[in-house]
């Protein structure tokens, strides 16, 4: 900001300080004693210093990201040297599902192959003297028994018999008997369970 006093030769001519000589207006700059030299030194030094700030953390960020990508790389190698590997590793996980399946299967089987025999051998146990089978079907575990009986008492004992065998037979269905000839002929159905 420049000063300039314009008034120095009207005070010297109006009747202020008469002077011989009229001096020349006076022009002030910002030197030593005037105004703020040091605001825009402060201001270009600031803003470099934010400049250099940046600049840094920009050179951080780009070595992050280089570093970041160097380690992409070598995974990606490290993965394409395991693919053999992991992919053998998964066929062997799928062949050991496949024998856990095939291990169950021959457990179930071997625990149903024993079923049969049990389930006649209980039943067997269950049957009086005077009844007998003329037709026995299974679909499941569900057991369906046509036969013939000599009385109302020797099916009735056949029924709480089976009732009373609990741990092969359940939800024993006897709808009833109708006689034909000297016999009776019946009906009962069952669901087998197989105990542990």
């Amino acid at each position: 900001m420049i000063k300039i006093n314009l008034l120095g030769d009207a005070l010297s001519q109006g009747g202020g300080k008469k002077s011989d000589r009229a001096e020349p207006a006076q022009i002030y700059g910002e030197g030593e004693g005037g105004g703020r030299p040091g605001l825009p030194i402060a201001g270009i030094i600031v803003g470099l210093l934010f400049a250099s700030i940046g600049g840094v953390y920009y050179i951080f960020l780009n070595n992050e990201v280089q570093r970041a990508e160097t380690r992409k790389a070598d995974l990606e190698r490290q993965r394409d040297e395991l693919k053999k590997f992991i992919d053998l590793e998964k066929t062997f996980r799928e062949k050991k599902e496949m024998l856990a399946k095939k291990e169950e299967i021959m457990q179930g089987l071997r625990k149903n192959q024993q079923l049969p025999v049990h389930f006649l051998e209980e039943l067997a146990n269950s049957l009086p003297d005077d009844v007998w089978f003329r037709e026995i079907t299974q679909r499941g575990m569900s057991i369906n028994i046509k036969g013939e009986a000599r009385s109302f008492e020797a099916i009735n004992l056949f029924y709480s018999r089976l009732q009373s065998r609990t741990r092969w037979f359940k939800n024993i269905n006897y709808p009833g008997a109708e006689r034909k000839g000297n016999n009776l002929e019946f009906s009962l159905s069952f669901d087998l369970q197989n105990p542990a």
